[in-house]
C-alpha cells in the first residue's frame, strides 16, 4: 500500500507549505486579539499600495480583486530592502526587509506580513466563517467540528468536541459527513461502536457506493458476508476529494478578500488530505487466490466508477489479485504515473502565493473535482497538456538550437 500512502502524502505536502508560513506570522497584539468589529477588507491598511488604476473600494470588490490579479511585481529589490506582497483582494502590500536578507524574495516571505492584514484578519476570517458553518445545518456543523479540534492534552474538552461532531454527523445522514466524523471515535470511550454505528450510518445514506460496504467489512468482520452483499449491488466508488475544502469555499463571507480565502481553503485541504485512505485488506484477504466475479468486478468498479487516483491504485492493486493481464496493469500504472504529475495543476505562483492568479486556479480546481470527480479534472487536465507537450517537441524538432561555434 506504499503508492497509496505517496499519494496522500503527497497532496498534504504541497497544501502543509503555505499552511507552515501561517504558523509564523507574528501574532497580533493583545488589543488586536479582543478587537470585536471585524477588519475593514475593503479599506487598506495604510502600508499598502493601492493598485494602478482601482483602488479598492466598498462598492468594487471584484475590480479591486481584479486590479490584484493583473498587476505587475517591481524588479527585485535589495536584499535588506522593502518585499512587495500581491495580495489577492487588497493589492499589492510593501513591508520593510529583514536583516537576514529575506528582502530579496517578494510575493513570498508570509511572515513579514503585519498584523492588520496577517494572522489577525486570517484569524477573523476564520471566526466568521465557523459563525456561518455552526449557523447551517447539521452537515456543515460537522464541517464546522472539524476545524474547531480541540487541542491535544485536554481529555474532557475532547470527548465533548467528538461526542458533538458524532452526533451532528448521525443527524445529518449525509454519508460525506458520517465519514469525516469517523476522525472524532479516537475520542470517545468505545471507539469501535463509534466508527461501527457511523460506518452502518454511511451504507445506509449511501447504498450504491462501494466505499462505504467496504469500510463496513473492515470494521465489522463479522458481518463481511453482508457487506460483500452490498459491494455486489454498488454501482460506483466516491472518496469524494476536497470535499471539506468545497463545503468551506461555499460558506466563506462574500467581503473576506481572495488571499484569506486561498489560505482558508489550504487549511480545509490539508485536512482533506489527512483522511485515512479506505482500508483495501479486507478485499484483499478475501480475494487472495480467487478469481470469482465479485473481486474482478470491484476491481474494475475502482478503476472504471472510481472519483480519485487512489481509486485507480486500489483497482489495480486489486485487479493483480484478480489475475488481471500484465500489459493491463501496466498501462494503469502508466496512467496513475502520468496522473500524478497532474494532481497539483493549480500549483502555487512562488513569487505571488496569494495573488488572484492562484488563488483563482485553486478555487476552479476545489469547485471542479467537487462537482467533477478527481480522477475527471485530472484527466482532463492531462488531455488538454499532451497537444501543448507534443506542439512544444514538434517546435524544438523544427526550430533546433543553434550548434555553438
Amino acid at each position: 500500500m506504499n503508492r497509496r500512502r505517496v499519494v496522500v502524502l503527497g497532496g498534504l505536502a504541497v497544501v502543509l507549505v503555505a499552511l507552515a508560513a501561517w504558523v509564523w506570522w507574528p501574532r497580533a497584539a493583545p488589543e488586536e486579539q479582543r478587537a470585536e468589529v471585524p477588519f475593514p477588507w475593503l479599506r487598506a491598511p495604510t502600508t499598502i499600495e493601492p493598485m494602478p488604476g482601482a483602488a479598492p473600494s466598498a462598492t468594487e470588490p471584484h475590480a479591486a480583486a481584479s486590479a490584484a490579479s493583473g498587476a505587475a511585481l517591481p524588479a527585485r529589490t535589495a536584499a535588506s530592502g522593502p518585499v512587495a506582497h500581491d495580495l489577492c483582494g487588497l493589492g499589492r502590500i510593501v513591508v520593510p526587509g529583514s536583516a537576514d536578507g529575506g528582502g530579496d524574495r517578494e510575493g513570498g516571505a508570509l511572515p513579514q506580513l503585519p498584523a492588520p492584514v496577517g494572522r489577525f484578519a486570517f484569524e477573523d476570517a476564520q471566526r466568521r466563517l465557523l459563525q456561518t458553518l455552526a449557523g447551517g445545518d447539521a452537515r456543515l456543523r460537522v464541517a464546522a467540528g472539524l476545524l474547531q479540534q480541540p487541542t491535544p492534552g485536554d481529555p474532557a474538552a475532547e470527548a465533548a468536541w467528538a461526542r458533538g461532531l458524532v452526533a451532528d454527523a448521525l443527524a445529518s445522514r449525509d454519508a460525506q459527513a458520517l465519514r469525516w466524523a469517523a476522525t472524532a471515535c479516537p475520542f470517545v470511550d468505545d471507539e469501535g461502536a463509534c466508527r461501527r454505528r457511523l460506518v452502518r450510518a454511511r451504507v445506509q445514506a449511501e447504498p450504491a457506493n462501494a466505499l462505504h460496504w467496504l469500510d463496513w467489512a473492515a470494521e465489522e468482520p463479522g458481518s463481511a458476508d453482508a457487506a460483500w452483499a452490498g459491494l455486489a449491488r454498488a454501482q460506483y466508488w466516491r472518496e469524494h476529494p476536497l470535499g471539506l475544502a468545497g463545503v468551506l469555499l461555499a460558506a466563506v463571507p462574500p467581503d473576506v478578500p481572495g488571499y484569506l480565502i486561498g489560505s482558508l481553503s489550504m487549511e480545509a485541504m490539508a485536512r482533506d488530505a489527512a483522511f485515512p485512505a479506505p482500508p483495501l485488506d479486507p478485499a484483499l484477504q478475501r480475494c487472495r487466490g480467487v478469481t470469482g466475479p465479485d473481486c474482478e468486478r470491484l476491481a474494475r468498479l475502482l478503476v472504471e466508477r472510481g472519483d480519485s487516483v487512489q481509486s485507480l491504485m486500489l483497482g489495480r492493486e486489486l485487479g493483480e489479485h484478480a489475475g488481471w493481464a500484465p500489459a493491463q496493469l501496466q498501462r494503469l500504472d502508466d496512467e496513475v504515473a502520468a496522473l500524478q504529475k497532474q494532481e497539483h495543476h493549480w500549483a502555487v505562483d512562488d513569487k505571488r502565493p496569494l495573488g488572484c492568479e492562484t488563488i483563482e486556479r485553486q478555487r476552479q480546481h476545489i469547485a471542479a473535482v467537487q462537482r467533477d470527480g478527481e480522477l475527471a479534472v485530472l484527466r482532463r487536465n492531462l488531455a488538454a497538456a499532451r497537444p501543448a507537450s507534443a506542439a512544444a517537441a514538434t517546435g524544438a524538432a523544427t526550430n533546433p538550437a543553434p550548434t555553438p561555434r
